[in-house]
């Protein structure tokens, strides 16, 4: 039957469970009649007409039946559907025409009871059976026009008065019988389809929820679903049970660079990688922008997990062909490991991203478990971040400063602002510890002016030729209004502007690049200079220098605190000096602390040097002393 190749397989499934229900009660009303036909023919005709055959039909109709009631189970696929649909209509097809053929012959042999019950008989069979299984489609149809014509036929073939009007009649409930069964099947068909374009929209809405939309991996929402399911199943068979973050380094200039569009085909890419790893023993999710998050059952030891950070940073590192370029991204990454019944999905979560908090803080592109020393740095931050919600800023924060040394002159060319905070409640903090917390409070633009401030203040009271040399946080570099602020505050000190030098990082560039360049320009515009600081240990330093405009390089402490034993540090300081001499830079050396490392920088070539060997930072009632001291000094040489 073509019809079933052409009807969509959620129609006709639902067609054939219709059928289904429809079947039986369609085979016992047929049997009836048929039982009742015997009883009303069985004098009129010779028994092999009135008994013989109907028995036959009977007894198919009870193996239909017998058919249906040990298969109504029974899920079959759609091609089997198909086929048992188009049996239904060959049989139906065939019991019509046989209908037909026999109430033709019977006809003649009956008296006039029988003529009557014949045709009733017939338009009866084509209203209600060609109604009940109007399911089959075109073999339903076909099924009706053979019996309404029989009981035509009968009608025309016998001896009626009226035989026009007892047609008519027929037609006319024949003509409504069609229009309802053709609306109801339509009827039907519509809401089957409607109702899968339903349920196919709630699972898409159901599919859209818990996962991603870039990667298709599981979104952050189901992460946290499954976390939880699986830290239960953990706890039930005594296994450990880990929650990995990880995090891709260096992606931000990749967004800056090359744009959104190679930025979310690395994601792709990286999310396919993930998905490869291990895929029997970790799951693996993205939480959002470059963050993806894994847990797995490991051992108390770590060495599973060890060796799927391992598997994870071998398959992110490959480069990344996209669009005839090639990008080379890594992963640092955080993780927890649970073995008792103490810890929830949540604290997991949060402790995991401590780690990978700390692990970018400290060292890139390696995994960070969390452990008793990370619990007590959290703790820490924790107070920290109680203590600065809550701390008087202008009483309690306040700058020292450093002096940078002219290794020709023997005179102070700047002093290095640097951040400090007493708190009473918690005592001294490193800026290491409370700037980040700050920049997560919000608080890093005000702490900064003040600072600024201050510093200026004390700068006023030194000699013309020396400088200040200002740090600015990651949150400073982007933030318009902080620059603005700070040019504003630069230009009404009466102070000359190119004294002043901003320091910034190359971990603040990797926010927003653009936006730091202008501000940068910004800056310079105003007549002030810019800084790279701890040049050399980030991503991208020589497309930096090229591309921003820079006015001095320092050096990282790194490379300095080795330099009298480490040729490869004796090499990178040498071709950074290099490097500045041929952009007319100045450089910087910071972390000077013996005699030695100062005699090696000046052999360089390196004019300018920070760091111990001179130097602590001191407290402004020092800088005084302190100059007059290196003054005295510089008098004595002479």
């Amino acid at each position: 039957m073509p019809f079933f190749k052409t009807t969509s397989p959620e129609v006709l499934r639902a067609r054939y469970n219709s059928l289904l229900e429809d079947v039986p009660v369609a085979l016992f009303t047929a049997i009836s009649a048929i039982s009742i036909q015997m009883v009303v023919l069985h004098a009129q005709v010779h028994w092999s007409l009135s008994i013989a055959t109907p028995l036959i039909r009977i007894l198919v109709g009870c193996c239909l039946l017998f058919y249906w009631f040990s298969h109504r189970d029974e899920q079959p696929s759609i091609e089997n559907i198909r086929k048992r649909l188009e049996i239904a209509s060959i049989v139906f097809i065939v019991a019509g025409f046989f209908t037909f053929w026999r109430s033709v012959y019977l006809f003649p042999l009956t008296d006039t009871f029988g003529h009557y019950f014949l045709i009733f008989f017939n338009a009866l069979y084509g209203f209600c059976f060609a109604f009940m299984l109007s399911k089959l489609g075109p073999a339903a149809y076909a099924f009706n026009l053979m019996m309404i014509s029989s009981a035509i036929a009968c009608i025309y073939r016998g001896d009626f008065e009226h035989a026009h009007l007892m047609t008519l009649l027929i037609l006319v409930f024949e003509v409504g019988m069609l229009i309802t069964m053709r609306g109801s099947t339509t009827m039907f068909d519509k809401w089957v389809n409607a109702n899968h374009a339903s349920q196919a929209l709630s699972k898409d809405n159901q599919r859209l929820a818990n996962q991603d939309v870039l990667t298709h991996l599981p979104n952050r929402r189901q992460f946290f679903v499954q976390v939880d399911q699986q830290l239960m199943l953990a706890k039930q068979t005594d296994a450990c049970f880990a929650v990995g973050i990880l995090d891709l380094d260096n992606f931000k200039p990749v967004n800056d660079v090359h744009g959104h569009h190679i930025g979310d085909v690395v994601l792709i890419e990286v999310g396919k990688r993930l998905a490869q790893v291990r895929p029997n023993q970790v799951c693996f999710y993205r939480l959002g922008g470059d963050e993806f998050a894994f847990h797995l059952l490991t051992d108390a030891d770590h060495g599973l997990l060890k060796q799927v950070a391992h598997d994870i940073n071998q398959a992110i590192s490959q480069p990344i062909s996209v669009d005839g370029l090639l990008i080379k991204v890594k992963a640092s990454m955080g993780a927890c490991i649970a073995c008792d019944d103490l810890v929830t999905a949540q604290q997991l979560y949060e402790h995991a991203d401590f780690a990978l908090y700390h692990v970018k803080r400290t060292g890139r592109g390696n995994l960070e478990i969390y452990s008793d020393t990370l619990e007590q740095a959290r703790m820490q931050l924790n107070h920290i971040d109680q203590a600065l919600r809550t701390a008087d800023i202008e009483a309690e924060l306040y700058p020292v400063f450093q002096p940078i040394i002219d290794l020709k002159t023997g005179e102070v060319s700047a002093f290095e602002s640097l951040a400090r905070w007493q708190s009473p409640t918690i005592g001294a903090v490193s800026p290491a510890m409370f700037i980040p917390v700050a920049e997560s409070l919000g608080m890093i633009a005000d702490i900064t002016k003040l600072l600024f401030r201050s510093s200026m203040a004390e700068m006023a009271h030194w000699p013309a030729t020396i400088r200040l040399s200002f740090n600015l946080s990651a949150y400073d570099v982007i933030n318009q209004g902080v620059i603005h602020a700070l040019i504003e505050m630069m230009l009404s000190s009466q102070l000359a502007p190119d004294r002043f030098v901003f320091e910034i990082t190359e971990t603040a560039l990797l926010q927003d690049f653009e936006t730091a360049r202008e501000n940068i320009s910004l800056l310079r515009r105003a007549g002030a200079k810019v800084a790279l600081d701890d040049f050399g240990t980030g991503y991208s330093s020589l497309s930096h220098v090229q591309s921003l405009p820079l006015d001095k390089l320092k050096i990282d402490r790194s490379f300095v605190k080795d330099i009298e034993t480490n040729t490869t540090s004796q090499t990178i300081v040498r071709s950074i000096l290099t490097l500045c001499q041929g952009m007319h830079m100045e450089c910087v050396a910071e972390g000077a602390e013996t005699e030695s490392q100062v005699a090696f920088l000046r052999a360089m070539g390196c004019q300018l040097v920070q760091g111990y060997y001179f130097a602590k930072p001191m407290p402004k009632e020092r800088i005084q002393p302190y100059l007059a001291e290196a003054n005295n000094h510089l008098t004595m040489q002479a």
